[in-house]
Parts: C-alpha cells; sequence; structure tokens
C-alpha cells in the first residue's frame, strides 16, 4: 500500500507543527502528496493573513522534505466542512494533539469530533515529536473484515516498523482462531513481498495492570483502559484501531473508544473508519455542502 495523497491541518501552534512534520515525514517515505490547510477551535488574532503564513509554511516544508506541499485556501465555510471537502480524494488526514484538548466540549460537536466521526479516509491524530519513523505500532483487532483492512494499512504506514496486533478477553474461540489465522496470512503476505519486519500477537493479560483490572473488574471490561496498557507496557509509539461509528446521540449517550483512548495515551493515534463506504458517502455530502455555499458566497 502507499499513500498517494495526504491532507494535514494546523492553526500554527507548536503542537500543529509536530503534526505537519510527521505528514511530511510520511509523505517523503510513500512519495505522496501533501495538501496543508488553516484551521482552529478559536481563530488567534495575531495571524492576521493565516493564508500567506500558510503558503509560507508549504514553501519551507517542501524545501526541507523535498516532496510537493500544496497550502488550500480556507475560504469562508467552516472548518471541519473545508477538511472533510479536501479530504474526500486522500489517503489519509493527519490532526494535531492540540485539537484533543477539544475533547472536553466533544458533545458540542469540536472540530475532532466531527473530522472522527465523518473523515472518508483514516485519521491519524499527533501527539509527539516527529523525530523518524515510527519503530512500534500497536494495532487493536479483531477477526472482523475492517481489521484485516486496518493491520494493512498501519503495518505499511512505516514499513520498517515492528507490528504487534493485539486483541482483547472473552473473544468466541472462533474469533480469536480467526485473529491467529489474520495473523498468519499477514505473515505469509509479507514474505511474499520480500518484507523482514518483527509481527507478534498479544492480548489484555500480557500485561500485568491488565490482569490486576480484570480480576478485580471481571464485569467492567473497558476496551480503551485495556489498549492503552498495553501501549505503555510495550512503549508503542502509534495505536491503531477500527472505529464502529455511531450517531451524534449514541457519543453523547455513552462516549466512544476513540475519546477514551486519546484521554489515556500520549503516542499517536491512528483511527480507520469501520465503515468505508459510508464514510465515502458522507465525505461527498460534505463537499456538496461546500461548494453549494462557495457558490452563494459568489
Amino acid at each position: 500500500m502507499r499513500l498517494h495523497t495526504i491532507v494535514a491541518l494546523t492553526d500554527f501552534s507548536s503542537v500543529a507543527e509536530q503534526a505537519l512534520e510527521r505528514a511530511a515525514l510520511l509523505a517523503v517515505a510513500h512519495q505522496a502528496r501533501l495538501h496543508i490547510l488553516y484551521g482552529a477551535e478559536v481563530r488567534d488574532p495575531k495571524f492576521v493573513d493565516p493564508q500567506a503564513r500558510l503558503e509560507q509554511r508549504a514553501r519551507q516544508l517542501a524545501r526541507r522534505h523535498d516532496v510537493p506541499v500544496t497550502a488550500l485556501d480556507h475560504g469562508d465555510v467552516g472548518v471541519a466542512e473545508v477538511v472533510l471537502h479536501a479530504a474526500r480524494d486522500a489517503d489519509l488526514l493527519v490532526l494535531h494533539g492540540g485539537l484533543v484538548a477539544g475533547l472536553a466540549v466533544w458533545w458540542r460537536g469540536g472540530i475532532l469530533a466531527q473530522l472522527l466521526h465523518s473523515s472518508p479516509c483514516p485519521v491519524l491524530v499527533v501527539r509527539q515529536d516527529a523525530q523518524g519513523a515510527y519503530a512500534h505500532v500497536l494495532v487493536d483487532v479483531d477477526a472482523s473484515p475492517a481489521a484485516r483492512a486496518l493491520v494493512r494499512y498501519a503495518g505499511a504506514l512505516d514499513a520498517a516498523a515492528g507490528v504487534e496486533l493485539f486483541h482483547k478477553p472473552g473473544m468466541h474461540e472462533q474469533l480469536a482462531s480467526g485473529v491467529a489465522d489474520m495473523l498468519q496470512a499477514y505473515r505469509d503476505e509479507l514474505r511474499r513481498l520480500g518484507r523482514e519486519r518483527r509481527v507478534r500477537l498479544s492480548d489484555v493479560f500480557d500485561a500485568r495492570r491488565n490482569r490486576v483490572g480484570l480480576k478485580l473488574r471481571m464485569s467492567a471490561q473497558d476496551a480503551a483502559r485495556q489498549l492503552a496498557v498495553q501501549q505503555h507496557r510495550s512503549g508503542a509509539d502509534l495505536v491503531a484501531l477500527a472505529q464502529q461509528r455511531r450517531g451524534w446521540l449514541g457519543h453523547v449517550l455513552r462516549g466512544g473508544m476513540v475519546r477514551r483512548l486519546l484521554a489515556g495515551v500520549a503516542c499517536d493515534v491512528l483511527v480507520y473508519p469501520h465503515d468505508a463506504p459510508q464514510a465515502v458517502q458522507r465525505g461527498q455530502e460534505a463537499q456538496s455542502r461546500v461548494a453549494r455555499r462557495c457558490t452563494h458566497a459568489t
């Protein structure tokens, strides 16, 4: 798998710069085009002309990393809608960790919530300095087709990274066997491609904190907490999971695994749309809304 187009969002903060650097490193690794956008929950008045600054930043990134970088025009449309419009043809959307602070207002539909809910492509939330390629990717899996697609995608993001497939307890024996078969199929695929890399399978009982937690709370198995504990134990610098999308009411009443995971880890998080066809449709609908609003504005 190769990424062809990457879209990254920035508000020019230090954490947003980390995201731009990570997006640029991935663009170099995949020989991809990088499109960058300006957008913020609250616009900083010190940026009198953010578009001019964005174009300057695009030139800097292009010179430093020798990749094609385009500064997309924000216009007068809402940030989330513009980003979804740009992401409709992208292979990856890169967001910065500063948006995670908006989790406190998740129920009000902040930028991060909207993009995770509707992005037509996988979303990478960058939480740490981009000092090089990823070293250890922790992938949350079950035996579903979405999990198989996630493993291939996350594993190809940085070809040299070790891959750890993590599954939760209480899985039906047949499903657990399906996860093991998926691991073997992935190893066989890498072997056919002539790629040597570390690939292993782990479960919730590998980490002592998880074993103790399960013993005390067998009836309340918090999937996000288990995954966060495994990330701390393994030292993974990227956690990847497939997101089962729900309506906004479901997010308000029950929250989401992605939200809880972002609150529990400090590493980067990759969110892969579980319902890719529906995600594409939502992206196309967002594109139509942007086009209509831009037409009315002219």
